[in-house]
């Protein structure tokens, strides 16, 4: 059996050495090949089984004459070559819900942040003014009185829901199948279709969803407008579901209360981003889900899987190739 670890664009997503070790003594009857490089890998992929994946180009794929299975360390799967894993029947697993909890909690700090004017706090604190009564002036309402809609109600969103339930906060709930029971802490749960008619009626907007085709850019324009000018937007999800463009501009005219972003359509944030200047903006650059260990229950997830895999039993987290998640 043969496993090809794949390199990633960005240092911080690729698997560090001490993992691609700690699989080894794990599966020691297993040919492990670590690749840091895209030619490498297409060339190592050849005759391999399984690729541990977070993306993947297409003649990568094609190169593969032997993939049975790809596992990616991330959630998001948009940079692996979906359509072709389809048609060729290799099924593809995630490590959805390993980081969903601490997420979660970054949303909280972010949306919290936000409410108490650590932006506006932080900007007096550079400039060495005690703007006590400034910031003591500005309106902010008890959370018992707030409403928040969660966009996603996958791991991290149930979570979210929990945390700001827990806090005293009604919470609407947004996801594909509102058959379903509502996760506790939800008092509603809506349709995607339905977003834009509850964004007038909400204080606080959380995504937590994935991006596909039918999310992408779900905060454009048009929906910003609609939200209240005191209110709040957290993204812990994917930059591509808001028009940032849209953000920077509703931020800078005052339309919406305040935004608190960790992840975006281009990463690295440009320097040229508006986003950097922003008043009541809180960015932090794509570590929510990282405590410290982001690693380690990754690759736990990945080896009970290959437990399963080897036993010829059921994959975990295994991913809808058609809905991208």
């Amino acid at each position: 059996m043969k496993l090809v670890v794949h390199v990633h664009d960005l240092p911080m997503w690729s698997l560090p050495v001490a993992q691609v070790e700690r699989i080894r003594r794990a599966l020691p009857q297993v040919d492990i090949v670590d690749v840091r490089d895209y030619a490498d890998c297409r060339a190592a992929i050849v005759d391999a089984d399984v690729a541990l994946a977070p993306r993947m180009q297409a003649a990568t794929l094609a190169a593969a004459t032997r993939l049975r299975w790809v596992h990616s360390t991330a959630v998001g799967i948009g940079w692996l070559p979906l359509a072709d894993l389809a048609a060729r029947g290799i099924p593809v697993t995630n490590v959805r819900g390993v980081h969903a909890e601490i997420l979660a909690e970054h949303a909280m700090a972010l949306l919290l942040g936000l409410r108490r004017q650590f932006p506006a706090a932080d900007t007096r604190r550079r400039a060495r003014e005690w703007a006590q009564e400034a910031l003591a002036a500005i309106p902010v309402p008890r959370l018992s009185a707030t409403t928040v809609l969660v966009v996603g109600l996958g791991g991290i969103g149930t979570h979210v829901a929990r945390y700001a339930s827990g806090m005293g906060m009604r919470v609407i709930g947004v996801r594909r199948d509102v058959t379903l029971p509502p996760p506790p802490g939800v008092d509603r749960v809506v349709p995607l279709s339905a977003v834009r008619d509850w964004l007038p009626q909400v204080d606080h907007v959380v995504l937590a969803l994935p991006h596909t085709a039918e999310t992408g850019q779900v905060l454009d324009a048009e929906a910003l407008a609609l939200l209240k000018p005191t209110a709040l937007v957290v993204n812990v999800a994917r930059g591509s579901l808001i028009d940032e463009g849209a953000l920077a501009e509703a931020l800078l005219a005052g339309r919406i209360g305040g935004a608190g972003l960790d992840v975006f359509a281009t990463e690295p944030l440009p320097d040229a981003s508006p986003l950097w200047s922003t008043p009541r903006t809180i960015i932090t650059p794509h570590t929510g889900a990282c405590d410290g260990d982001y690693w380690t229950p990754a690759i736990d997830c990945f080896l009970e899987n290959w437990a399963r895999f080897e036993a010829g039993a059921p994959l975990e987290n295994v991913v809808n190739l058609a809905r991208g998640y």
